[in-house]
């Protein structure tokens, strides 16, 4: 199987670093949401901005976050068409003296705002405890909400990493269900439900080869198991679309046909890195798509459109490359249409 791209619009490109992106389809309006900042690192640090659009053509901002800490990688959260949320990680400059741990000059919290005419966003409330990083938040067929939150222990030392998964009635309090995943460096996990009554997730590890690992809970005893996907997929999104499963992220150039790609490398893209849609068939994913995309790239956003076409929004360099020496270090956000 493979998929077509039919359409790609650069939506955000005004010279900054536009990036960690996610959609949503909500009351009539398509929702775009992004980071923005000087470059791809905390410091300066970056905001939240959320726009939409009613024709694809347009968008209007209707929101920007500014904690004060670095805020970035918001996700959206679809309540019943009652309420759309977005959760986000903000990393805050720790409280130092000559004592304090040298690896930790930033606590990640979590925060979350909503609303439920899309123009008048809450203040962000922040979400459970400090370093645990609530990167999407899932809700099932029974209004239950669901987050694979992901914990550092110390963030020197990414093998030390922990996912927990999370429970919530009201998307605000939350409790813990127990662990899912520790050592090997999990993050960036994205639960899913493969049937009704049952969870999945694909999360992000560090070997082998920063691969991506497709972990399936059991209902009865809460247990997780775990096959390597065998390709890596940083910050992986999943759609379920007309009963096939979807999941896009990060892509290494050697996990990818080789007629997939324009490569970048020579314009300065050592990593060879690329954003990519795959197909979950079993414990194996299956390309589909490359989409045009390089250098620092990916953290998508995926959707069903009303005509059965895919809608992903993510951001990439590669019409940036080679990259200014300073900054801003630019990067664009992209909004694909894909048909399968």
């Amino acid at each position: 199987m493979s998929a077509q791209l039919i359409d790609l619009q650069r939506i955000i490109g005004d010279g900054y670093h536009n990036a960690f992106t996610d959609l949503a389809i909500w009351q009539d309006h398509t929702y775009l949401c992004y980071r923005t900042a000087q470059s791809h690192g905390i410091e300066p640090p970056g905001d939240v901005v959320i726009c939409r659009s009613a024709d694809l053509s347009s968008w209007e901002q209707v929101a920007r976050f500014d904690t004060g800490a670095d805020d970035r990688d918001p996700k959206f959260i679809i309540d019943a068409d009652q309420r759309l949320a977005v959760v986000f990680g903000s990393w805050f400059p720790r409280w130092s003296s000559p004592q304090s741990i040298a690896s930790a000059e930033h606590d990640l919290i979590s925060h979350l705002s909503a609303t439920r005419d899309g123009t008048s966003w809450s203040t962000p409330r922040q979400l459970y405890g400090v370093n645990y990083w609530m990167w999407r938040i899932f809700r099932d067929d029974e209004g239950v909400f669901w987050c694979p939150a992901y914990h550092f222990g110390r963030r020197d030392d990414r093998d030390m990493r922990t996912v927990h998964l999370l429970r919530s009635e009201d998307l605000f309090d939350w409790r813990l269900i127990g662990a899912m995943r520790s050592g090997g460096g999990p993050g960036e996990p994205v639960l899913f439900a493969p049937e009704s009554g049952r969870l999945g997730c694909v999360v992000r590890t560090l070997e082998p080869n920063h691969h991506s690992w497709l972990g399936q809970r059991d209902p009865t005893s809460g247990e997780w198991t775990w096959d390597d996907l065998g390709v890596m997929i940083h910050a992986p999104v999943v759609l379920q679309h007309q009963g096939r499963l979807l999941v896009a992220g990060r892509s290494q150039e050697e996990d990818l046909p080789a007629d997939a790609i324009v490569s970048y490398r020579e314009q300065g893209d050592p990593s060879g890195h690329h954003t990519s849609v795959w197909e979950i068939n079993g414990t194996t994913a299956s390309h589909l798509l490359t989409v045009p995309s390089g250098h620092d790239c990916s953290y998508c956003g995926l959707t069903s459109a009303a005509d059965g076409t895919i809608l992903m929004s993510y951001y990439s360099q590669h019409e940036r490359l080679p990259l200014p020496r300073d900054r801003p270090t630019p990067a664009d956000v992209y909004l694909a249409r894909i048909q399968l």
